[in-house]
């Protein structure tokens, strides 16, 4: 991320730069898949989720020398970790039921 902003800034400031794009890229992944549901508990913890997918994204992509800490590989490697772990944890983690919703289970027949 300092040769897009040209080095000249610090290394503090080039994390929270990160901190804040990792922030956006997770609450936009995570308003996506919350669906229906956008502005309840299940948007917040699929945003939180997707943030934390987008940080792992970079740090393994950076790991495993596929990008580097500044520029478009990293920010490509966040979106989609932030992607893949939303859509992980939307899978598993289904939204609530709405009131007066009733789950009904099929038996097959023999």
């Amino acid at each position: 991320m300092s040769a897009m902003f040209g080095g000249a800034l610090g290394v503090s400031a080039v994390s929270c730069i990160e901190f804040i794009v990792f922030l956006v890229i997770g609450l936009a992944a995570g308003w996506l898949f919350a669906g229906p549901h956008r502005w309840s508990s299940h948007f917040s913890s699929l945003a939180v989720v997707s943030v934390c997918g987008a940080w792992m994204g970079a740090e393994f992509a950076h790991l495993f020398g596929r990008a580097d800490w500044d520029g478009a590989g990293g920010l490509a490697a966040a979106m989609l970790g932030s992607v893949g772990l939303a859509y992980a944890w939307r899978r598993l983690h289904p939204p609530p039921l709405k009131a007066g919703e009733i789950i009904v289970i099929h038996h097959p027949h023999a």
